[in-house]
């Protein structure tokens, strides 16, 4: 689905997105920087022809993919991105404090232990990972005409991480989980949660100007983003949690 000019999703899952590839795929986001591609977070890593044609209807291979950027290490947002790795030869960043989980496919400290014959089949498998870059409050990531600002947000995960950066003229934020549109967020009963961490986060990020802001579930928008952002924070500083996303209520 192209988004922009250069932005596409590549994948979306049917329980908690658009249905154009696994049911368990987050959003995935293609980025054409005119030097390559940047992928945003890489799905479940199931029935990944699903995502390879999507990405092919577009005029694009996994060879032109050239960094992963993962936003935390959830498995239907990292779980694709080893077969991806391996087929593009690509560089793969994380969140620094979630980085070597993901290298390491350690199924405990990302809670796909816990998932498994729930929300996961009972056989799934969180992959190992080469060489995955972890980045820090304040780190970029350039190729070609885009460079994105990484800011770190623990709560919905040990360390979640969000990207701003200015694509197509308009100042993009993909959240991964960290927010999604009408200030929602995803809070789940798992040991990494935190909600003072979480709110502190989402304070600094309701100073960014946004225009356009991509979740890791649900819809997204490309106007007026700092206003959903500011929601949830709002929500955050009174005190309370902002609304759980529509999909789980």
């Amino acid at each position: 689905m192209k988004i922009t000019d250069n932005i596409y999703l590549a994948a979306s899952g049917s329980k908690w997105g658009f249905g154009i590839t696994h049911e368990l795929d987050c959003n995935v986001y293609l980025i054409d920087t005119g030097s390559g591609c940047i992928l945003i977070d890489a799905g479940a890593g199931l029935e990944t022809e699903k995502m390879d044609a999507v990405i092919h209807s577009h005029g694009y291979e996994l060879t032109d993919i050239k960094k992963i950027i993962l936003t935390h290490y959830h498995g239907d947002h990292a779980c694709g991105a080893s077969r991806i790795q391996r087929a593009a030869g690509c560089q793969m960043y994380a969140p620094a404090a979630e980085a070597l989980a993901i290298q390491n496919g350690d199924e405990t400290a990302t809670s796909v232990a816990l998932a498994k014959g729930g929300l996961y089949p009972a056989d799934f498998v969180y992959p190992k990972s080469v060489d995955v870059a972890g980045l820090h409050e304040g780190d970029t990531v350039t190729l070609g005409n885009v460079t994105l600002t990484a800011y770190m947000v623990p709560g919905h995960s040990l360390c979640d991480m969000v990207l701003y950066g200015t694509i197509d003229g308009r100042k993009c934020l993909f959240t991964g989980d960290a927010v999604f549109v009408c200030g929602q967020v995803l809070i789940q009963s798992l040991p990494d949660v935190s909600l003072y961490p979480y709110a502190c986060a989402m304070k600094r990020l309701a100073a960014l100007d946004i225009d356009a802001l991509f979740p890791g579930h649900g819809v997204f928008v490309l106007e007026h983003g700092s206003v959903h952002v500011k929601k949830a924070s709002d929500a955050f500083q009174s005190g309370l949690i902002p609304p759980q996303l529509y999909y789980f209520v």
